[in-house]
């Protein structure tokens, strides 16, 4: 149990290491690392259907996952005209073409699942860098603190939640899905989250206060359902991690399974209500 948890934190350090350090560097160090999550990502995915014989082998969706992610980092680094994000809607329709030249018993399950994981993972790491350079202006131009900021809400609703979980959960929160999780521990782990949010208005240069607490009423429940929807994409297909890259935690779908839920509701608030 003690080498488990010593495993646990030790890989769990290094992770919050290379994040917080990429952050802090630059937005092309950040690039990379989230360009290899992706790739990481992506394969997993992909790698857990294939296991369970929903799709076939295939390498479609993870190129096309890479080439999104690209695209719109792309423009959050203001080297391509935001129209060109458009080009995505027909590199989408020509898997329907490809798929006209498979032989393939149920085409439009393998479809659904490669354009899913595009959904699913690359297009959420690519808006980090819409956080990360917020407002969007150039490599040259970022804010490390907002994106960090985000990240320790997310990490401390996950820590809190499962401290309080263990010590005092007794009502399931989603039994059906995920029957460890429980009320208490939500609820420790959303007030924990109200208190980082605090710091980061009182002892960050990044958004004031009102905004910081705003940020965590979006991050808490959206990182809640996150959780919930992986842990529903493991029931469906019987498994318990998405992979084994991170000792302690799982794959690269488990670390950032709440995360990802978040930033799209984040950089929302970010670009069309403040």
């Amino acid at each position: 149990m003690f080498k488990t948890i010593l495993t646990r934190a030790f890989s769990g350090a290094v992770f919050v290491a290379i994040m917080i350090g990429s952050i802090f560097w630059s937005p092309i160090a950040l690039a990379v690392i989230l360009f290899v999550l992706t790739g990481l990502g992506l394969y997993e995915f992909y790698k857990l259907f294939i296991k369970a014989r929903v799709i076939k082998k295939t390498y479609s969706g993870l190129v096309l996952g890479l080439v999104v992610y690209s695209l719109i980092t792309a423009v959050a680094f203001s080297w391509l005209n935001p129209f060109v994000i458009l080009g995505i809607f027909p590199l989408i329709f020509l898997f329907f073409v490809f798929e006209l030249y498979k032989k393939n018993d149920q085409p439009f399950n393998q479809i659904a699942y490669q354009l899913l994981g595009t959904i699913y993972i690359a297009i959420p790491f690519s808006l980090y860098h819409f956080v990360h350079q917020y407002p969007i202006g150039g490599e040259a131009d970022f804010e490390p603190w907002l994106l960090s900021g985000i990240f320790f809400l997310i990490w401390t609703n996950d820590t809190f939640a499962f401290l309080f979980g263990i010590s005092f959960g007794k009502h399931p929160l989603f039994k059906r899905i995920s029957p460890k999780k429980s009320w208490e521990g939500t609820i420790g782990g959303g007030l924990s989250t109200f208190g980082m949010a605090w710091l980061l208005g009182v002892y960050t240069n990044t958004m004031d206060l009102n905004n910081w607490i705003i940020i965590a009423a979006i991050v808490v429940p959206s990182a809640i359902f996150g959780d919930l929807v992986e842990s529903m994409l493991k029931r469906s297909i019987n498994v318990k991690d998405s992979g084994n890259i991170m000792p302690g935690h799982g794959g690269v779908l488990d670390r950032f399974d709440a995360a990802n839920f978040a930033l799209p509701f984040v950089v929302f608030f970010l670009y069309l209500l403040i």
